[in-house]
């Protein structure tokens, strides 16, 4: 059964850049990864097989491995320059990763497509905007204030 998810895509200039160059380029380098998931789920939907669904669970699985260096390296960056908001920051990140693996354990034991559509084209692209808005914006903005170099 296929439901009318809203159809949410970001664009690398949809979002805000941040003060910091690494920042942004690992945002990029996200959305491109979430695009690339988004294909993957229309080839399954237009052809439900098995090679489809593992080139969807094997990008589902490398974009969990660039968040988790993505939220490493902004948590390393918090700690480094002691931005005040750190806990709540990285409370988002583990909150993050949470659903993600979620989702793809769920994707794994009952290959839901609806589930993960609704994730990818949806909620992701929904907290991705707010959070590169908020947490990233003010957490670049400090490290550059308390003179953090891009390196």
């Amino acid at each position: 059964m296929t439901t009318n998810t809203v159809r949410k895509t970001l664009q690398q200039d949809e979002i805000p850049s941040v003060e910091l160059d690494f920042m942004n380029a690992t945002h990029f380098e996200e959305i491109k990864i979430v695009r690339e998931i988004g294909e993957l789920i229309d080839t399954y939907i237009s052809e439900n097989s098995d090679e489809n669904q593992q080139a969807l669970s094997k990008k589902l699985n490398a974009w969990l491995d660039h968040t988790i260096l993505h939220f490493e390296r902004e948590n390393a960056l918090m700690q480094e320059t002691g931005f005040p908001a750190y806990e709540i920051h990285a409370s988002e990140h583990v909150k993050a990763l949470n659903l993600l693996r979620e989702l793809i354990n769920a994707w794994s034991d009952s290959q839901d497509i609806e589930l993960v559509k609704n994730y990818i084209f949806s909620a992701w692209p929904t907290w991705f905007e707010q959070h590169v808005n908020t947490m990233d914006m003010m957490t670049a903005k400090f490290a550059v204030i308390n003179g953090y170099q891009n390196p």
